[in-house]
């Protein structure tokens, strides 16, 4: 095994970037350019390299080198480089993986990534998206920035609600999936559970206020869900003060017993002569609070016996 990079080959690489004051993309296109027979470095190798010398006086990928080219962690120069090198081509590989692939423990491996100033950032579960849904999403997103901008509050009169089912099938582990990057990737995960979800527990947001939670049918039909907003929609909205539900949006999405002829006259009759209906984009809970912050507070800190 070789390492990636020799010290003659950081050396030009930090004096390209102090040619190139600082600019790492253009670091890595100009080393490319004058040194084509070695390996082209991406701008995460000029990163680390520059936070490592101003941080440690060292452009080896380890702080604490002897001068044998073995780590007082025990690996070698040539394994370090191997290691940051497999980071960055799979960055959601695991410590336990790299350590059985260099022979070596899971908290050397660990000790390399933390000197190099790795963190391991967790995966953000996302709705799965269809090719056309995004333009539906932006076109009600311009539409909603534009009924905000034309009246300041028009975003806490907005009652925004949804379904959600708590079961731990298909549930993403979080825990033991992530990314190791210097800077938090934003990684996402796209899930496709609005196709396959039996809805159960309601919640609503109003404003400042939290509006359920409440149980639905395990199945929910529109018969059932016209119940719902008969009797214990009302009897939420009762406890509300009348200013903060004068001139309020109702907010649901195209689920079919919400989507119903029966419902949808209910509706009509409920919120008449506010510029509405406005359909909602299929496939995007994510763009109410429930699905960014209630549903996974919820779920986060809800445990089943099993």
């Amino acid at each position: 095994m070789v390492a990636m990079y020799s010290v003659r080959d950081y050396c030009d690489m930090y004096f390209m970037n102090g040619r190139c004051n600082g600019n790492a993309l253009r670091t890595a296109r100009e080393s490319a350019r004058r040194y084509p027979s070695r390996r082209p470095p991406d701008v995460n190798v000029i990163r680390r390299l520059d936070d490592r010398l101003r941080n440690t006086g060292s452009v080896l990928p380890t702080a604490n080198l002897h001068d044998t080219g073995r780590a007082r962690s025990g690996l070698t120069v040539a394994q370090a480089d191997a290691i940051l090198q497999r980071v960055e081509e799979t960055p959601e590989v695991s410590t336990r993986a790299l350590a059985r692939e260099m022979t070596s423990s899971k908290s050397t491996v660990h000790r390399l990534l933390r000197s190099e100033r790795l963190h391991p950032f967790w995966y953000t579960t996302v709705q799965g998206l269809k090719p056309d849904d995004f333009q539906k999403r932006v076109a009600f997103c311009e539409w909603l920035l534009q009924q905000q901008n034309t009246d300041n509050g028009f975003i806490a009169h907005i009652l925004w609600t949804d379904e959600s089912c708590f079961t731990r099938d298909g549930v993403f582990n979080h825990h033991n999936s992530h990314m190791w990057s210097q800077v938090n990737p934003h990684a996402i995960r796209p899930q496709k559970h609005q196709e396959r979800w039996s809805l159960n527990v309601w919640a609503g947001i109003l404003g400042d206020r939290l509006l359920g939670l409440y149980l639905l049918p395990e199945r929910l039909s529109g018969q059932s869900y016209l119940v719902f907003l008969n009797e214990v929609l009302t009897e939420f909205l009762g406890g509300i003060p009348l200013a903060a539900i004068q001139g309020l949006w109702f907010q649901h999405d195209g689920a079919p017993a919400n989507f119903c002829a029966p419902v949808r006259g209910w509706l009509d009759m409920e919120y008449p002569g506010r510029g509405g209906p406005v359909l909602w984009p299929p496939r995007s809970p994510d763009l109410t609070p429930l699905d960014f912050f209630l549903w996974g507070h919820l779920k986060g800190n809800w445990c089943i016996e099993t």
